[in-house]
């Protein structure tokens, strides 16, 4: 996913001038063929990640539309003070890519989980939120945030995820994206961790039900017609590799109360457990409720309340 993002970032940024990527010192391996070839767009402001914030703040206010690149929590926590206010509050063309989102680097240990950059980011006035679940959704979204002057967002998986959303519209802002249609609910996600619903929603048709899939890429930006009939049609339960407070579960709950309905609806996300433990990413997924069983018994338990 990462390197389909600096692919379609350096195909854009040697057509478009005002394209600039600031990197925080990573990524090295993956971003040297952008630096090779757009040599002036490119800034590698080291490890200092409030000072590029503040940096990529200044250049976009000059109307360059910068890309801030970094690991997970990094560019996100780390500098959030920055992003309030040289980015949001000044309505700054920044776009906060992220990458290794969730547990990507789980065996970095703790300091390396973006666990909690959706509600932060969530929380932020002007900021808008994308997050692919796949290569084919970043390559779209990278492109549609090109055009885009708001602060942004974009939150990516490492690497080598598979490619699930094989049928794109090219017209992308706000919509879900349909995987599996069925009748007897829905269940939405956002980024990688759809490897695991779909693995759930094979469980869940041993159990005779058949359960509607779905990506969705704009968290900041929702089908509010998508989301009403899936209310209609039976329980909804999200899935995102995040906590379970703030973050793309809460969102649909805040909205589905908006628009009056009174469908089922469960949460999976992260219980934050055992916080000190290191691992792969599949095994702390495992261990806070991320695996296709917890997704598929979320999603019975909602159909036997």
């Amino acid at each position: 996913m990462r390197d389909t993002f600096i692919k379609t970032l350096l195909a854009q940024a040697k057509t478009n001038p005002e394209i600039v990527f600031i990197t925080g010192d990573l990524g090295f391996g993956v971003i040297e063929d952008f630096q090779k070839t757009v040599p002036d767009q490119f800034i590698n402001a080291g490890v200092s990640e409030q000072a590029m914030m503040g940096m990529a703040a200044g250049i976009a206010s000059t109307g360059k539309r910068v890309f801030v690149y970094s690991i997970g929590n990094f560019p996100t926590l780390r500098c959030l003070e920055q992003i309030r206010n040289d980015v949001c509050l000044m309505n700054n063309p920044v776009v906060i890519v992220s990458v290794g989102a969730g547990y990507s680097y789980g065996s970095q240990g703790y300091t390396h989980h973006a666990l909690e950059d959706i509600a932060v980011m969530r929380a932020l006035p002007n900021m808008n939120i994308y997050i692919p679940a796949d290569s084919i959704e970043s390559k779209k979204i990278t492109e549609y945030l090109c055009e885009s002057n708001s602060p942004s967002y974009l939150r990516l998986g490492r690497s080598g995820e598979p490619d699930i959303t094989r049928h794109l519209n090219t017209s992308m802002p706000n919509k879900i994206i349909d995987i599996i249609e069925g009748e007897d609910g829905t269940i939405l996600f956002v980024g990688p961790i759809g490897i695991r619903v779909l693995a759930a929603e094979k469980i869940i048709r041993k159990h005779g039900k058949k359960v509607s899939i779905a990506s969705v890429p704009f968290v900041s930006d929702l089908d509010l017609e998508y989301l009403a009939a899936a209310a209609n049609k039976g329980p909804i339960v999200t899935v995102e590799e995040h906590s379970n407070r703030g973050g793309f579960g809460s969102l649909i709950l805040e909205t589905l109360n908006s628009l009056g309905t009174t469908c089922k609806v469960k949460v999976v996300a992260s219980k934050q457990l055992n916080l000190s433990e290191i691992g792969s990413q599949s095994f702390l997924q495992n261990q806070n409720g991320l695996d296709e069983d917890s997704i598929a018994n979320a999603y019975m338990a909602c159909l036997e309340s």
